[in-house]
């Protein structure tokens, strides 16, 4: 029923549906009710229609009100009789006509008719129901009720328009729908029933035209329901806090799992709720209330959490001393470890006997002892021989005479002095003369870059001073620091390598000494830092200058970079040699850096600004240009589920809607979720934004900005594909070339931009921030910026990285902007709205901040500040990381074992310290190599620290998967070894030439060739490394020809690559601490409680910490057999490489990515950092129980080898670092006193190298013999109960003996080991 509010309710029908509201909205119906039955009412329809008169002003209210309710004659049902109707004369004169119509009030034009209705307000390009067209007051009606909770108000008005043939007297309706902001139609008609029709339909064209009269509810004020809250200690409570503090409070006090009841809160107009009740032990302690049963859950835990926290404030505190520790969420369901007493003997005869050998009679102590320890002074800079720095000062001072004179440099020199940084020259040099730091704000194209550094140098040259000038300039890119000094060598009239070099990883062309400029990668020029302090480089003691350009680039190697120049150039003006210090930026941050780079008295560091040279540049943005390609040739991609979800979020559902696009709300999800997703970005409109610019000139390049490389490959496929109608043919070569900026691309095939391109090929270069600074690509005039960047942000309390598309701070957009005016006028078009333009940060979150620390650290401990811990120098960076960040970097490195009890680098540390890698990787490839599957181990990491190389297109999802599971392995399933399978296969093609039919392959098992290019690189360089620090030699056991230059593995170091269970031993030292636990169909991770694996309702699914395993992984549940159900055994342990939480959505999901199945015995001996010996069996890392169905003796013998095994690896490393090093560092005391030999040789001998190969290949053996066993006893037992077993949580195992090991640690021999010879063993003498 539609209700009137302009009428009073009068029937008991129109009671009930009053009554049908809350008491506020019906209290406020008839409110308007009433209102409106007091505005004047006109209707004499006894006369005609042309002329109809009011009631004579001296009718009382009674008396209209009779008149009107009379039933007798007249239209429309109404009638009208009065005494002065019946006694007027039936003729009246003109002059009392013109006072009867004088009494009618004008109505303003236009007139509100059908046609001009439609033609006003008729703006949507999409058809009108017929329904809302015959019935337009029905459908506002509905949708005034869903979208404001009540009826729209009409308002009728008799009066006169006046019209070309004389006055129209006719009925005007006004109708307001109650919406923000309010939609008014108005509609002119004769017959008051039809003007309200009109009235209706201008209101229903209207929400037609915003896209909205489908979706009422898109605006509906969304409930403003907490997501976190406070308590009475001021922290900040989320839900997975609250949900996991109420497990702590269940378990703590023996209560069962929390109840959930949901109760359903009907109310008028569709705007239900839900009610959450939170009941343990029979008790309801808590109560939520939210739009739907997520939103009460959350509100409910959120409640009981503060409400606990109020009643007992030492309860919330324990539980985050637990939470600190690891301990919240007690010990983990038990699994069963089951070996036979053959193993059980080799294991026991395997600790017997390397417990025999020098190399684990001379395993280094836990620490360094105090009296040792002493820091590595670096060696005093030996000034060259005066006569000879003459000479070469000479030399350089004629070579740039000549070059003045050069007629054929006379085009370069003429470019480098139009450049606005030449105008200046001179302050900037006199500013770098009298300051020790320089703050230098050079505007984009100013040619700081490349200048600056040679105007130092020059200046030097003319005074006869050159060969004491030694600049080296940091880049925050590979590329950018060999472009530049390749251009640098160009402008001077130089090959590379006279003046002019560079440095960067694995590849260097460095200048001659003295007088010089190098160009650098900062985690170089940090490196060089190292080995001047361990007295390795005493030719940084000559550097003059140090230039950071950039250094806006806020990444954790610069904040390093500059405490660590803090601490060198006190250090150098101590000794009379100062240090001058340049700091380069376009968009830096003035005040944040002179601040931080204070002199003594505490005055801020003075800033240089330089002007630019940038042509104009027109920026467009969303706003600006989606119409165009609306109304244009483009109008298809707006049929793109992702473009129109982009479009109607950046510019908001009326414009879109104004322009053709309706959003189109999944309806599963409330339209304020699909609003809030973290969506894809629209790769057709990117595409069509570059063919729409290249439309507008016939020269020019695109450089096109992506977050990364899938970002990347998307735009590239959607340009290169002929279906899609552009206006170019982007696959026609001799018109355009489409190029691939990214880190993993080749060098060669990157500067190919910098080189010009044939005649009439313009290029289109997609590219991630690498092209943002110091890097010009000539000739580009368009940018397109996606405005993105990936970062990757690390919870270093649950190891869990996410990797986010965020958005660009405006300092960042400006300089992408400024890349197409470097040349001429130029145009950038900005994929995003101006709202969101105006919302943008300043600058990003610096990485310091959000980046795991555990490199940082170590590279601080090389640096070896004299009295600083590393807490205190990571303190002193310009923008310091939370202390709980650091402590969680310490916490790891103590578990791999890089540092030592006292925070003190490990020979461990010292090695991964050369390997490009971060710590538990470079673990991996070490534990490869000294058992002997090098190739193997090498494949891994580069895996394991680069994106994985299957590919699952959308459309064939199924076929990818069935692939990749293909390629794993049944023993160990594994998406890491599915990738190392099929990377083999692939080499095996690649390497020996085949290349088409290595394309053929990758393109049948959905793997991105240039993935497995970038692994095949990633391994060469860390086997370069290998060779470098000595490792190949050592693994081979000493005979390998230290002059052997070939980056080959040597094959004696493969012999156990097809070992898997020892593959997934490496796996597990990469993955540390990461491991979950499969109990039935939930997982239990270290850090996470127990979680839903299988795909649930959303609701239901917060029951759990709502994490499982990724969907792509070879391991999701929808890919087991029956037979994995059936098993007792069988691969309960998993190894996670990453727990990755997908923030889009209405709500946070968490993945394990990349996983693999291990044993139980691989776990512990490879996986596990702690083992504690307990009463049945052992704890590993304070949340695995493991026990045997034999003698809790096996267990013990397998703690022991473990021990073992990393004494001897200490010592291996020790070997390796001390072979290294010149000069005597901190040694690590032995704890055999009998060791006999020099204490100052601390080389492997080569006896313990042999030993060292014993013992790895006995391990390795063990590994095989417990994998066969295993699969063996599961084909025997399917049939059994499972395990693990019920949790032991309420009645915890007494600890009557507690034995600690670790990575890091050797617990005291001699104590009552039992270590009775068992089996003989190849280390048996």
């Amino acid at each position: 029923m539609q209700l009137d509010p302009t009428q009073r309710a009068s029937s008991s029908r129109d009671i009930i549906a009053g009554a049908k509201r809350s008491f506020s909205q019906h209290a406020s119906a008839l409110s308007d009710s009433s209102s409106a039955s007091k505005a004047p009412r006109i209707d004499h329809s006894h006369l005609s229609p042309r002329r109809k008169p009011s009631p004579p002003p001296s009718m009382s209210s009674s008396s209209r009100g009779k008149v009107q309710r009379s039933k007798k004659g007249g239209f429309f049902g109404f009638g009208l009789q009065h005494q002065s109707a019946q006694s007027a004369k039936p003729s009246s004169s003109k002059s009392q006509k013109k006072r009867v119509q004088r009494r009618l009030p004008r109505l303003e034009g236009p007139l509100h008719t059908e046609e001009y209705i439609v033609q006003q307000y008729k703006t949507s390009p999409l058809p009108l129901k017929p329904l809302h067209e015959s019935t337009p007051k029905s459908s506002i009606g509905n949708f005034s009720m869903i979208a404001a909770g009540r009826s729209p108000k009409y308002t009728l008005m008799e009066g006169y328009i006046s019209t070309d043939s004389g006055p129209l007297d006719m009925w005007r309706a006004t109708v307001t729908i109650p919406i923000e902001p309010p939609v008014t139609g108005i509609g002119d008609h004769s017959s008051k029933k039809q003007a309200e029709q009109l009235a209706a339909l201008a209101c229903v064209h209207q929400l037609q035209g915003m896209g909205v009269l489908e979706n009422p509810r898109i605006l509906l004020p969304q409930q403003q329901e907490r997501n976190e809250v406070k308590l009475s200690d001021g922290t900040v409570v989320d839900y997975e806090r609250a949900s996991s503090f109420m497990d702590y409070y269940c378990r703590r006090y023996n209560f069962g799992k929390p109840d959930i009841e949901f109760v359903a809160i009907k109310k008028k107009a569709s705007n239900d709720c839900w009610e959450a009740i939170l009941s343990v032990g029979d008790r309801r302690i808590g109560l939520g209330t939210g739009s739907n049963k997520k939103s009460a859950q959350v509100e409910c835990y959120l409640d009981v959490t503060q409400y606990l926290e109020s009643c007992d404030s030492q309860l919330w505190k324990d539980y985050i001393e637990a939470v600190k520790s690891g301990t919240e969420l007690g010990l983990a369901p038990r699994v069963m470890c089951r070996i036979s007493e053959n193993l059980a003997k080799e294991i026991r005869g395997v600790c017997y006997d390397t417990k025999r050998t020098q190399l684990f009679r001379h395993r280094p102590a836990n620490t360094a002892h105090s009296s040792e320890v002493r820091i590595s002074k670096p060696s005093l800079y030996r000034r060259p021989n005066a006569d000879m720095l003459a000479a070469k000062s000479k030399s350089l001072l004629e070579r740039l005479q000549r070059y003045d004179i050069n007629p054929e440099l006379q085009q370069m020199r003429a470019i480098r002095q139009n450049l606005p940084v030449f105008t200046c020259a001179q302050e900037v040099l006199s500013h770098i003369a009298s300051n020790d730091v320089t703050i230098c704000m050079a505007a984009t194209g100013s040619g700081k870059t490349t200048q600056i550094p040679q105007m130092l140098l020059d200046e030097h040259i003319r005074r006869g001073e050159g060969s004491t000038c030694n600049i080296i300039c940091t880049q925050p890119r590979r590329l950018a620091a060999i472009s530049v000094a390749d251009r640098v060598a160009k402008e001077r009239g130089e090959k590379l390598g006279d003046s002019v070099g560079y440095q960067v990883r694995f590849e260097a062309q460095p200048p001659k000494p003295h007088g010089s400029i190098t160009f650098c990668t900062i985690g170089i020029f940090l490196k060089r830092m190292q080995s001047a302090l361990d007295g390795h480089d005493a030719g940084l003691d000559g550097v003059t200058h140090v230039v950071v350009d950039e250094v806006h680039e806020r990444d954790v190697d610069t904040d390093l970079l500059l405490v660590v120049l803090k601490r060198l150039m006190a250090e150098r003006k101590a000794r009379g040699k100062p240090l001058k210090v340049v700091l380069m930026s376009a968009t830096i941050n003035p005040t944040l850096f002179q601040t931080y780079f204070s002199d003594h008295q505490g005055q801020p560091a003075k800033v240089v600004e330089v002007p630019g040279r940038s042509f104009p540049v027109q920026k467009f943005y969303m706003d600006d240009f989606v119409p165009r390609l609306v109304k244009g040739r483009y109008k298809w991609i707006f049929n793109d589920e992702s473009v129109i979800k982009y479009v109607v979020k950046e510019l908001g559902p009326p414009v879109a809607a104004s322009l053709g696009i309706r959003p189109r709300y999944d309806s599963r999800s409330s339209p304020s979720q699909t609003q809030d997703d973290d969506l894809d970005l629209p790769y057709p409109l990117i595409a069509a934004t570059i063919s729409h610019v290249l439309e507008s000139t016939d020269d020019g390049h695109v450089l096109v900005f992506c977050p990364g490389w899938d970002e990347i490959k998307a735009v590239e496929k959607q340009l290169l594909d002929p279906k899609q109608p552009f206006a170019f043919n982007f696959s026609d070569s001799s018109k355009f070339s489409i190029h691939l900026l990214h880190s993993t691309i080749p060098l060669a095939e990157q500067q190919v931009i910098f080189e010009p391109p044939p005649r009439g090929v313009r290029r289109v270069i997609l590219a991630t921030n690498i092209a943002e600074t110091s890097v010009t690509i000539p000739d580009v005039v368009f940018v397109v910026d996606a405005a993105r960047v990936k970062e990757l942000r690390f919870d270093p309390e649950r190891h869990m990285s996410s990797l986010v598309s965020a958005w660009v701070g405006s300092s960042n957009l400006n300089q992408r902007a400024g890349r197409a005016g470097r040349h001429r006028s130029g145009e950038y078009f900005g994929i995003l709205g101006k709202t969101r333009l105006a919302a943008l940060q300043p600058y990003q979150m610096v990485e310091m901040k959000r980046a795991d620390l555990s490199n940082v650290v170590m590279h601080v401990k090389a640096l070896n500040f004299p009295g600083m811990s590393v807490e205190e120098v990571l303190a002193a960076a310009i923008e310091p990381p939370d202390p709980e960040r650091v402590t969680a970097a310490l916490k790891t490195l103590h578990m791999v074992g890089a540092i030592d009890t006292k925070q003190n680098l490990t020979s461990l540390g010292r090695v991964l310290l050369q390997l490009p890698v971060d710590a538990q990787m470079g673990r991996l490839v070490l534990y490869g190599s000294f058992f002997r599957c090098l190739d193997q181990a090498l494949t891994l990491a580069a895996i394991l620290t680069n994106r994985e190389p299957f590919v699952s297109p959308m459309h064939l999802k199924a076929e990818a998967a069935a692939k990749k599971n293909f390629w794993s392995p049944d023993e160990f399933r594994s998406d890491v070894l599915a990738a190392l399978r099929a990377y083999n296969a692939w080499w095996a093609l690649q390497s020996t030439g085949q290349y088409v039919s290595a394309n053929r392959f990758c393109m049948d098992n959905f793997l991105s060739k240039p993935t497995l290019l970038l692994i095949n690189k990633i391994k060469t360089q860390l086997l370069q490394s290998l060779y470098h620090a000595g490792v190949i030699s050592v693994s081979a056991g000493g005979d390998l020809d230290s002059s052997q230059t070939s980056l080959q593995v040597p094959p004696e170091l493969n012999v156990n690559g097809e070992s898997l269970p020892l593959l997934a031993a490496l796996i597990a030292i990469a993955s540390q601490p990461k491991y979950a636990v499969r109990t039935g169909r939930t997982f239990r991770t270290s850090r996470e409680k127990a979680c839903e694996q299988a795909a649930i309702p959303l609701f239901y699914l917060m029951f759990f910490q709502n994490t499982m395993i990724h969907p792509s992984s070879v391991n999701h549940r929808r890919r087991d057999t029956a037979e994995d159900d059936q098993s007792i055994i069988e691969k309960q342990l998993y190894a996670y490489s990453e727990m990755r939480r997908n923030l889009t959505g209405g709500g946070s999901q968490t993945y394990l990515v990349n996983t693999t199945k291990l044993d139980p015995m691989t776990y512990m001996l490879f996986g596990a950092y702690n083992l504690q010996v307990v009463n049945r069996g052992i704890e590993c890392d304070n949340w695995l129980p493991l026990f045997s169905d034999r003698s809790s003796a096996v267990l013990d013998d397998i703690q022991r080898l473990k021990t073992v095994v990393e004494a001897c690896m200490l010592r291996v490393f020790q070997g390796i670092t001390m072979s290294q090093l010149c000069t005597r560092q901190p040694h690590l005391a032995r704890e055999r006193e009998e060791f006999g030999e020099s204490k100052e040789e601390y080389s492997l001998s080569k006896q313990e190298m042999l030993e060292l190969d014993q013992l790895t290949r006995s391990v390795v053996n063990i590994l095989n013999r417990y994998s066969d066993e295993r699969v063996a006893a599961q084909s025997r037992h399917n049939s059994r109960p499972g395990t693990p077993m019920a949790s032991p949580i309420g009645s915890p195992m007494s600890r009557s003996i507690r034995v600690s090991t670790s990575g890091y640690s050797t617990p005291p021999y001699g104590s009552n080991f039992y270590s009775r010879p068992g089996t003989p063993s190849r280390l048996r003498k």
